[in-house]
């Protein structure tokens, strides 16, 4: 039996700020960083709401902390709001994901809920049950899952994204990447989450070299938040896998961006899912004949299943290469060193995640530890 859940209404493209106005919020909390606070989407955001009385929380970090979650836990007993907004990038969306959830457990939740405006394409945490929290004692990630986490408005406009660096358009158009691709082999897919993974699937490798490329092409980066928020829809009803799980150890150890970790972690994992463990029709394992499909689906070509397979992943591996990030762990500017006596750790860390179980292959902390020192 398989349940499907999409909890949140989405408000897409261009202009689509303007459905702020029709909350009719009367007391508000703005959760966001000290930088999304100062911009001109922050102006349209105060604009958009009229009279109401906004207070702004803007003590969010990358990587949010149990710190600044109940700094903002504060703010919201301060304020008493009716509407939660979160603005920004995932640190910002899962903090207020998180302040929300507490403030529901003691009956306080925000009467029209909590509205999600994502000012990157990457990590879908406006239609996700999920939130990451980090904890610095002990250091790691704790990937937080409830139904009622999930916002109840999500506003997709591009023109918030306009701004972002390349290199940040880069990171989290690989993280979306990467949760499409994780959830169309993890062991929990099912036929719709599927078809989610792969129109996100096709307009991330069709408009993420574009949108780094041509950073004022609302037509690529419309369809990147499209796409971000379709594989987080797919990924929240069936799972990811060790792409994630060794990228949450390494992030909470090193400190490096989320989506960049992925992206150097991800073809070589896919390598490791795809190997003869059980033979489908193809003479492939079930896991690479859906690389093989992902790469149909894209328009590469091969001789065969397998090589349309490994197509995918050297596809994976030019593109990333295209948008200017490294191909190795080092090449972030984690020391060797310290990554090689840090690997007994991360791979404890890697097989507690949550996102672990659902891996296509159960790993080993062998294995684990032969793919971080592959993309060391």
């Amino acid at each position: 039996m398989t349940r499907f859940h999409i909890a949140t209404t989405i408000h897409q493209g261009k202009g689509s700020l303007s459905h702020l106005a029709d909350i009719g919020a009367q007391r508000v909390l703005v959760v966001t960083d000290s930088f999304m606070a100062t911009t001109p989407t922050m102006d349209a955001v105060r604009r958009h709401l009229g009279r109401a009385e906004i207070t702004v929380y803007d003590g969010v970090t990358p990587d949010p902390t149990v710190t600044e979650v109940s700094a903002g836990v504060e703010a919201y007993l301060v304020s008493d709001p009716d509407t939660v907004i979160a603005l920004g990038g995932g640190s910002p969306l899962d903090a207020a994901k998180a302040i929300c959830k507490v403030a529901a457990e003691h009956g306080d939740a925000p009467k029209n809920g909590l509205v999600a405006i994502p000012s990157t394409s990457g990590s879908g945490s406006e239609v996700t049950t999920f939130a990451v929290v980090t904890s610095h004692n002990p250091t790691r990630k704790m990937v937080l899952v409830s139904d009622d986490m999930a916002p109840a408005m999500a506003i997709l406009d591009p023109e918030v994204t306009r701004t972002l660096p390349k290199s940040m358009t880069a990171d989290t158009g690989m993280d979306a990447m990467t949760h499409a691709l994780e959830s169309y082999v993890c062991t929990e897919r099912n036929d719709f989450s599927d078809a989610f993974a792969e129109k996100a699937s096709q307009l991330i490798f069709g408009n993420i070299e574009t949108a780094c490329r041509e950073p004022d092409n609302l037509e690529a980066r419309e369809r990147m938040h499209n796409a971000s928020a379709m594989a987080a829809m797919a990924f929240d009803n069936s799972g990811l896998g060790i792409v994630h799980s060794i990228s949450h150890a390494l992030g909470a150890r090193f400190g490096k961006p989320h989506g960049r970790l992925n992206a150097v972690l991800l073809p070589t994992v896919m390598e490791f899912n795809a190997g003869p463990v059980t033979y489908g029709p193809h003479g492939i394992s079930e896991v690479a004949d859906r690389y093989a499909h992902i790469a149909h689906l894209i328009g590469l070509e091969a001789s065969t299943r397998r090589n349309l397979a490994l197509a995918l992943c050297a596809e994976i591996r030019r593109i990333r290469t295209a948008i200017g990030i490294p191909d190795t762990l080092t090449g972030l500017g984690i020391d060797k060193a310290e990554l090689k006596a840090a690997i007994p750790d991360l791979v404890a860390g890697a097989l507690e995640d949550t996102c672990t179980p659902p891996n296509p292959v159960a790993p080993t902390a062998d294995d684990l530890a032969g793919i971080i020192a592959k993309v060391s």
